[in-house]
């Protein structure tokens, strides 16, 4: 189960879970963070490659951000595999 140990009440009257709060608020900022770097990252370097080649159409940037989106979605599915692993 993700939420454990209640602490007190809120002011709506609902437990607060401050631990497990926390470690969805790393889980989700990892997640974000390491999407938008490797499309960004997939991006500049397809962008360095098309001027490096003189490419006048952007064939290579493109690319690089669609696997850039590919790096960021195996990434992303790696972390919540990691951050749904039960303790045991």
């Amino acid at each position: 189960m993700l939420y454990s140990i209640p602490v007190t009440a809120g002011s709506n009257g609902a437990p607060v879970r401050n631990l497990n709060v926390w470690r969805a608020v790393a889980i989700s900022t990892g997640l974000g963070t390491a999407f938008a770097t490797a499309v960004v990252m997939g991006l500049l370097i397809g962008n360095f490659a098309d001027e490096r080649l003189g490419n006048t159409v952007p064939v290579l940037t493109i690319l690089g951000s669609l696997l850039g989106l590919a790096a960021g979605v195996y990434s992303s599915a790696q972390l919540v595999q990691f951050a749904l692993r039960r303790k045991e």
